[in-house]
């Protein structure tokens, strides 16, 4: 025997089906060859079949006979995928061997396979196992249709099969269907023996699924078998007869008399007897001859009909055929409706459901459009609802992964995408189904669909808003969602876009919001055309459609542009073409030209009419708009800017008439200052921002962003959004006056009632700016809004609560007398106590809620100024906006209520101005002024986070300073630049001597280390001021000691020694005053009583820094010796050796390596 095949075995058994696939082959090919070698050296008269072990070792070759034996010995085996891979290699092998007969398998297999009552439960089932393995072996390698195979062959089949059902009940299935595969390989000799016993022993009469499962095996696969006796109880032969629908279902349920008993014999896989009856409904029937499954044998033409089929719209698998039972078959809606629906999902066990989930995830990749809505009936949606709502539901994985795989088809095949959508928030679903279920199913298959699935969608959403029956709140509540649902679309980005329904959808809104349609048209889109609302619009949906209209806006107005020529490419990602057409014009624009058009449209009618002044303020403002949009503007010019206000300021006309009139005039005078037009001469007038001395009254940009502030408290959300766009363009005309105001909004006090600064219109003066300064500070609570007037509301509360207790009597007057209440006294005054404390919790609600109103006033405030700084980095106003930041947060309480607005400032201080790549490069002196606010700002916090902030802006305004990047302190750097890097140098080292010599400071290192880190060159004063504190006597303490050392140490590292001979030089001047720092805490060690003495990894650290800055000065004066040992002296450290406290190897090694540094 080759020993080449003997991993081969071993690797039949991996876990990994590949392994197993891979040697299955190597191992058939070589046998293959052995055999043919070997029946070569045979007579043909001596090639027979082999019926015994003798004729077997005899015919086939040794490696051939071994494997046989081999595999069938195997097959019992539990070891991870044995059974699997030794049954593949056996089918495989009596596939290509014609020698061996069926009889000489079987004896080997109940052979190797025999069962005794010797042995355990387990050794028991694996006999079991490889008994069932090996037969479906013999039966799928085709060796039944061999003329060597006899009916007592096939019948010893049978009769195993037989036992192992009754052995094992897991195992009937199993069984019943290795009998199904028999059938078609039955030899016309012995065939009616053969299904005389099958019928017999395993079918009889029709009660369970798997007589069921081999009835519909013989009516497919075998005809013309009568099995009228076996459908005695039956109403047809036909089991998908309509009149067989209802016993159908029960043996599809798997229920008996006995419920528990049912329940114990439960499985978690669907009987394969549902693909059976799934494929007559779904999948085509093969033609007769097509090759079988096990690729070995084909089927011989039978006397069955061909069929061709054709399926219905409603589920129907139609065949042409002249059996007539086919005609009376059941429809798949009936089918469903009475095994599925009504059986496995209508008051039934959790277990029927798990398996009425299971046939939803088989049959929903098979269905068509139109057969979707047959399974999404009212039972499966409410169960499906149920269970996808809670994690705590029994069948919550279940009825999750049903919704994974509707949203998998839904990917897959964009042509159910539509029905799947309409079935979840249709008639049995409903119409918030991600919000009941907490999932974004409905939203996940939205941004699956194509253009047409949504404009499908939009259709059947236009119908249900304008065709509706029953009660008016119902008739609201669906017009209500219908709008969401069209906002959604148009805002979520998944969702793929395209400019015609985005138009259609931003028509359908105006129609509905302002006009009435007088002739509606009967046969045409919903969407596309105007229809009469039945019933008419409430002046609730009318307000809905409005404040629709205007989020659908807003998404439009920032909507990037969208790819041409392909529907569902993603938009083009840019800040300066959001809101703008594939035509190039803007989406406003467009919005408005759909208004003018329906303005004429004979078959409606305006709403509401505007006023004389308004429609003369429209035409106007319309005209104005047309000559802005002919001269095709910059993105960004002040043109488009006026364009975008005039468009929004006339649909705004439709929304607030009153507001939006008074807008257009004051924007009118705006327009005619800061674009005039040209005189007759040709002279422009003077430019914005210029003071003009012949002109009183504010700039005419300040009267603009006032009109942008005052939208940002404006209920609409269109202009709230105008805002931040419009100032977007023409930040760059934004004046110091401009951006002073913008400031004093954030810095405006908001106690009391906390709008009385910013809203109202008073002449007095406001608070003091010399705010209490109160610390930001991580570890400070948070404070009560109440708490601050705590005494105030005490006393008013008194008063009121006086007040009632005199009416009732309950407090007597000096005059009066106290009486007592009877019972309904004392409810009466129980109700105005409790009305009392009622209006007193209502005034602290109210309050509250202004002091948000005003905080998030102040926040769409800092985004303008945030916009003005990303707009235009490089203007020098950017700085003028640090130090009155960095003042409000000192003025703002730490509060609940307040924090957010801090946290936003601090965010854009930290992470947002010191990181935009751009930065003023013209500033005047203040800048220095700026650093040393923030350097005081800094002293003044415990927060790590307001450190970091700090710390970033320092790096800013250095970066500033130095141009973008580390300068050296030569000749050739300008003298201002010169002395402002003194300046701050000098701040820093203010900054770096407190955190040296306090013990407690709130100063941090990295305020002291980072710019060192980031900007050596340009610090190295700093560096000096530090060496003072090599000497353990200067710090606070032996930890600071050692952080300054670590400091110098990096600063010398970033600067000595590179192409720079300028810094060279410095060391060398600044080396003597490091080696007399470095000798005087060398002479201090020797004291050891005193309290700076080092202790000795201190002391090793210090040696390990004096060793450092030995080798940078050596670097620094080009190896020259001579210069080196006038600076260091070795004596110096040769005592530290021989101090008992520091007399370790450690230490010795260290020193070791100086004296080395020296003596080079």
């Amino acid at each position: 025997m080759a020993t080449t095949t003997l991993q081969l075995y071993w690797d039949l058994g991996s876990i990994d089906p590949s392994v197993r696939q891979n040697a299955t082959q190597a191992l058939i090919r070589l046998l293959v060859n052995f055999q043919k070698d070997h029946e070569a050296t045979l007579e043909a008269d001596e090639v027979a079949p082999a019926n015994t072990e003798e004729q077997l070792d005899s015919l086939c070759a040794t490696d051939v006979a071994y494997a046989i034996r081999r595999l069938l010995r195997g097959l019992p085996s539990s070891r991870q995928g044995a059974r699997q891979g030794f049954s593949l290699a056996l089918t495989e092998l009596l596939s290509v061997t014609n020698v061996i007969t069926v009889k000489l398998v079987l004896d080997f297999l109940f052979k190797y396979t025999e069962r005794t009552n010797k042995m355990t439960g387990e050794e028991s089932r694996d006999m079991l196992f490889g008994r069932l393995f090996g037969l479906m072996s013999i039966i799928t390698a085709g060796m039944l249709s061999k003329p060597t195979t006899t009916l007592e062959d096939v019948e010893r089949i049978l009769d195993s099969l037989k036992d192992i059902a009754d052995a094992k009940s897991f195992l009937v299935e199993v069984c019943y269907h290795v009998v199904i595969n028999m059938l078609p390989t039955l030899r016309t000799e012995y065939k009616d023996q053969v299904i005389t016993k099958i019928i017999a022993t395993f079918l009889g009469e029709v009660e369970n699924v798997n007589q069921l499962s081999l009835a519909l095996a013989f009516q497919q696969k075998l005809p013309e078998v009568d099995l009228t006796a076996s459908f005695q109880s039956w109403k047809s032969t036909n089991v998908l007869a309509p009149v067989n629908l209802a016993h159908l279902a029960s043996i599809l349920r798997e229920s008996s008399e006995d419920e528990q008993e049912t329940q114990a014999d439960w499985k978690p896989q669907l009987h394969n007897v549902w693909d059976m009856l799934l494929d007559i409904y779904l999948q085509p029937t093969p033609e007769a001859g097509a090759p079988e499954a096990n690729g070995h044998a084909e089927q011989k033409d039978s006397d069955r009909p061909k069929k061709k089929q054709r399926i219905s719209k409603n589920g129907d698998s139609k065949y042409k055929t002249d059996n007539t039972d086919d005609q009376t078959r059941a429809s798949f809606e009936a089918f469903w409706s009475a095994a599925v629906d009504r059986s496995l999902f209508d008051n039934s066990s959790h277990g029927r459901k798990y398996w009425g989930f299971l046939l939803v995830q088989k049959v929903l990749p098979r269905l068509s459009s139109e057969q979707i809505p047959l399974i999404f009936t009212e039972n499966f949606m409410r169960v499906f609802m149920n269970n996808l709502s809670y994690e705590s539901r029994y069948l919550n994985k279940a009825a999750m992964y049903t919704a994974k795989a509707i949203q998998k088809v839904a990917q897959d095949n964009k042509q159910v995408s539509f029905a799947l959508v309409t079935q979840l928030v249709g008639k049995n679903g409903n119409q918030n189904f991600d919000r009941i279920t907490k999932t974004k199913t409905v939203e996940n298959i939205l941004a699956t669909m194509d253009n047409e699935g949504i404009k499908s969608y939009l259709e059947y959403l236009a119908r249900i808003f304008i065709q509706q029956q029953g009660d008016d709140t119902n008739v609201d509540a669906l017009r209500t969602w219908v709008l969401s649902q069209m906002s959604l679309l148009v805002k979520n980005n998944r969702i793929p876009k395209d400019e015609v329904w985005l138009g259609d959808v931003a028509r359908f809104l105006m129609v509905y919001a302002f006009f009435d349609v007088e002739k509606g048209s009967s046969k045409s889109s919903y969407l596309e055309r105007y229809h009469k609302p039945t019933p008419e619009l409430s002046d609730d949906i009318r307000n809905s459609c409005k404040n629709t209209f205007q989020t659908v806006l807003v998404a439009l107005s920032n909507m990037p542009v969208l790819a041409k020529n392909d529907q569902n490419a993603n938009p083009i990602k840019s800040r300066k073409f959001h809101g703008v057409r594939n035509d190039g014009d803007l989406w406003v624009y467009y919005v408005l030209q759909i208004f003018q058009k329906l303005q004429k449209d004979k078959h409606l009618s305006i709403h509401q009419e505007l006023s004389a002044e308004s429609k003369q303020e429209y035409k106007k403002a319309l005209g104005l708009v047309q000559k802005l949009h002919e001269k095709t503007p910059e993105p960004e010019s002040l043109e488009r800017g006026f364009e975008i206000l005039y468009i929004h300021m006339i649909l705004h006309l439709l929304i607030d008439e009153d507001e939006a009139q008074e807008l257009l005039v004051e924007l009118s005078d705006c327009f005619d200052k800061i674009l005039p037009k040209k005189k007759s001469n040709g002279k422009k007038k003077k430019a914005l921002g210029e003071n003009n001395d012949d002109e009183l009254g504010p700039e005419p940009i300040d009267v603009l962003v006032d009109i942008l502030i005052s939208f940002l408290t404006n209920a609409s959300p269109v202009l709230r959004d105008l805002a931040e766009r419009v100032f977007e363009i023409f930040s760059h005309k934004i004046t110091k006056q401009t951006l002073a105001h913008l400031l004093d909004i954030l810095s405006s006090s908001d106690k009391n009632n906390g709008s009385e600064e910013l809203f109202d219109n008073n002449d007095e003066d406001g608070e003091d700016s010399d705010v209490q300064e109160i610390e930001i500070d991580s570890d400070v609570e948070m404070i009560d809004d109440d708490m601050n007037d705590e005494g105030e509301v005490d006393e008013e509360l008194r008063h009121k609560l006086e007040e009632v207790m005199k009416k009732e009597g309950v407090l007597a007057g000096s005059d009066d007398e106290e009486e007592d209440l009877d019972d309904d006294a004392m409810a009466e005054f129980d109700d105005k106590l409790a009305e009392v404390f009622r209006q007193k919790k209502l005034e602290k609600k109210a309050k509250k809620d202004v002091q948000l109103s005003v905080i998030h006033f102040k926040i769409y405030v800092m985004d303008l100024i945030i916009i003005f700084v990303r707009k235009n980095p490089s203007n020098p106003m950017v700085l003028d906006i640090i130090v009155p930041l960095l003042n409000i947060l000192r003025a703002t309480p730490a509060k609940s209520v307040t924090s957010q607005f801090a946290q936003k400032i601090m965010a854009f201080l930290k992470n947002k101005l010191p990181k935009i790549p751009e930065y003023p490069k013209e500033h005047d002196g203040h800048i220095v002024d700026i650093f040393k606010a923030v350097y005081d700002f800094a002293k003044a916090t415990n927060s790590k986070e307001i450190s970091d902030m700090c710390i970033q802006l320092a790096l800013y305004l250095r970066k500033c300073v130095l141009g973008g990047s580390d300068v050296e302190l030569d000749e050739s750097l300008p003298a201002k630049a010169k002395k402002e890097i003194e300046k701050l140098n000098a701040i820093e080292s203010e900054a770096a001597k407190i955190y040296m010599t306090k013990k407690t400071t709130r100063l941090r290192k990295d305020l002291v280390a980072v710019p060192l880190e980031r900007s050596p060159f340009s610090s190295w004063p700093l560096l000096e001021t530090l060496v003072d504190y090599i000497s353990p006597a200067s710090c606070a303490n032996h930890f600071k000691h050692t952080q300054a050392l670590q400091l110098i140490t990096a600063v010398v590292q970033r600067t000595v020694g590179k192409k720079s001979e300028i810094y060279n030089e410095k060391f060398a001047t600044l080396a003597p005053k490091i080696a007399s720092k470095v000798q005087e805490v060398l002479e201090m060690s020797k004291n050891a009583g005193d309290k700076n003495v080092l202790n000795y990894a201190e002391m090793r650290t210090f040696i390990r820094f004096a060793s450092t800055m030995i080798r940078f000065h050596k670097k620094a004066v080009k190896d020259d010796s001579k210069k080196i040992n006038e600076v260091w002296k070795s004596e110096w450290f040769s005592s530290v050796t021989s101090m008992e406290m520091y007399d370790k190897q450690g230490m010795q090694v260290t020193c070791k390596q100086l004296f080395g540094l020296l003596e080079q």
